[in-house]
């Protein structure tokens, strides 16, 4: 499982920002027999050459649009309806048990939450990792990405989703059914 590692962690990048799309392709190589990969290589190619359309439209359905925001990035928003709600804490206090204190997102920011995880797979907490994979991302994800494709105002969002939901299938189908 530890190779699953690198996988959390170019999602992270992914919902972090467009601009981290450099240490995406950067990783990529590492991924090359995977489901997404394709689709991973389409968001790089549209991110490359039209970032200005791309960060618009990142921003549009994660960050602030006219109104509400289409799809928040937050466990506590879809566990909860609110932002920075219990969720939040109990993923915190899952960080402060490794001495890991979120500074570019909040705690329960899908960036943050995958990034952990590829944290714990990388120092070899496969079962901490399950469980909070279990606990926490598998909870609320697949809503995101249903939010994703049904909200997507152009073709990278929806690649963003299409590539979220290939990639948790996968990683699913891998840890939970095949390293039983």
């Amino acid at each position: 499982m530890k190779s699953l590692s690198t996988d959390f962690k170019i999602f992270s990048f992914l919902f972090l920002s467009p601009r981290y799309i450099k240490d995406v392709k950067g990783l990529m190589e590492e991924i090359k027999d995977k489901p997404y990969y394709n689709t991973l290589k389409q968001i790089i190619q549209l991110t490359e050459t039209n970032y200005d359309k791309v960060a618009t439209e990142f921003t549009s359905c994660f960050i602030n649009d006219y109104k509400h925001v289409k799809c928040p990035p937050y466990e506590s928003w879809y566990r909860e309806r609110t932002v920075y709600g219990i969720s939040a804490q109990r993923v915190l206090e899952e960080y402060i048990k490794y001495g890991i204190y979120p500074k570019k997102q909040l705690a329960d920011h899908i960036s943050t939450e995958l990034e952990f995880v590829s944290f714990l797979l990388f120092v070899e907490q496969e079962d901490e990792a399950k469980k909070f994979i279990k606990e926490h991302i598998v909870s609320w994800v697949p809503k995101l990405i249903e939010d994703i494709l049904a909200n997507s105002k152009g073709e990278y969002t929806k690649l963003l989703g299409i590539a979220l939901e290939q990639f948790l299938d996968y990683a699913i189908q891998t840890i939970f059914v095949v390293n039983r």
